[in-house]
């Protein structure tokens, strides 16, 4: 069975689906209408990220007909707006070129600083690149790692040109560091990258955790160099940020919580 369908008379060809695609699944064809590379059947995750953003509601998943997608316009942004943006939160990946003033970032890191954190220790520190040359070399970097041991050799294509599979063009990358003795770093750490997360989405900025990035970093010296981390400390997350260059039109389905209610 074919992964998407795609209407060409509704299609505006702008590949916001294909931008969205963690596994970078969809290609764009001779005519501007996306394709599915080889194998994107036994890859596609189901997060639904390619039929929510398409504007015209020109794609259909078939791996995800007959689940529920909203609307995110009729959710109401006003009337809670926390819960609003759990809901419409989305992994961004694809950014306008536009950096985000310094000062945005002092605003977030005010907020950040009352996460909360074990024994009220407060130990993290982070580091944000400012300049988009800066994120493109550490990219970079640990795209060298990628091609030695991440990615087989069919992903290639996804390597053209200026492409990005690892911080996805983001201009800035936010890492989240510690003391690596430090007990309670990973829960501390995800706890405030969560809360730097939902507040960035607020301003109206787009994130995507970093997971690649931070593999690349365990596994790859010339990053950890890179970086030039102070002795016996060490990155525990990390996220790309900037402005999104497309928005969702819908939310995808998710499964029901599972509670074990006692």
């Amino acid at each position: 069975m074919a992964l998407v369908t795609v209407d060409q008379d509704l299609c505006d060809r702008e590949g916001a689906c294909i931008d969205s695609c963690p596994h970078s699944l969809l290609l764009r064809g001779p005519d501007g209408i996306p394709v599915t590379r080889a194998g994107a059947e036994t890859l596609c995750i189901r997060c639904g990220q390619c039929v929510s953003i398409c504007a015209k509601g020109a794609l259909v998943n078939h791996f995800l007909e007959g689940q529920e997608f909203l609307e995110k316009a009729a959710l109401n942004r006003g009337a809670d707006p926390l819960t609003y943006a759990m809901k419409t939160r989305r992994s961004v990946r694809a950014f306008q070129a536009r950096p985000v003033d310094k000062a945005v970032f002092k605003e977030l890191f005010d907020v950040v600083r009352f996460a909360p954190s074990g024994n009220n220790a407060q130990k993290l520190w982070w580091i944000v690149t400012l300049e988009r040359e800066g994120t493109r070399h550490l990219a970079e970097l640990a795209l060298q790692w990628m091609r030695r041991t991440y990615y087989p050799d069919s992903l290639d294509e996804v390597w053209t040109g200026d492409a990005d599979p690892v911080l996805r063009g983001a201009p800035h990358l936010v890492l989240c560091c510690a003391p690596e003795d430090y007990r309670w770093a990973g829960t501390d750490s995800a706890i405030a990258l969560t809360h730097l997360d939902l507040l960035a989405v607020s301003r109206g900025l787009g994130t995507c955790w970093s997971g690649i990035f931070l593999r690349a970093l365990e596994g790859w010296p010339p990053l950890a160099e890179a970086l030039n981390l102070p002795s016996g400390q060490r990155v525990f997350g990390g996220l790309m940020l900037g402005y999104p260059r497309h928005d969702y039109r819908l939310v995808p389905p998710r499964k029901p919580s599972a509670v074990d209610w006692r």
